[in-house]
């Protein structure tokens, strides 16, 4: 199987926009098993999963919107996670969208990086 041919600052942010958002699902599945939580709960993380998944499919076909869209993806999703940090009751789920709001903010510079242009934009970055 030939591997993906990128550098490691794409890898790095295709790893983040879709790792993050399976986490959180994997978190949500703490209230929804022991308290009967309804599956509503998975609305958000399955949104950010969804975005991540087509954000990191631009930046394997080198697309040119998809870093300017990367960009609004991170945006929203790490201001969600600051205030779900703020609004947390419980010390794990401040925990997770503490990493998660700095996971997010780190795919951010990685798509300001020169790397990443480099990558989508050939010889003209």
């Amino acid at each position: 199987m030939r591997s993906w041919q990128a550098p490691v600052e794409v890898k790095v942010v295709a790893a983040l926009l879709v790792g993050l958002p399976v986490a959180w699902a994997l978190l949500d599945l703490i209230p929804v098993l022991s308290a009967g939580s309804g599956l509503a709960i998975f609305r958000m993380p399955a949104l950010a999963l969804i975005l991540g998944a087509v954000v990191t499919t631009g930046l394997a076909l080198k697309l040119g919107s998809a870093r300017i869209g990367g960009l609004v993806v991170v945006v929203v999703f790490a201001l969600l996670h600051m205030f779900l940090l703020l609004a947390a009751a419980l010390w794990w789920n401040k925990l997770f969208s503490g990493l998660s709001f700095a996971g997010y903010g780190y795919a951010f510079v990685l798509l300001n990086s020169m790397p990443l242009k480099r990558h989508i934009l050939g010889a003209q970055a």
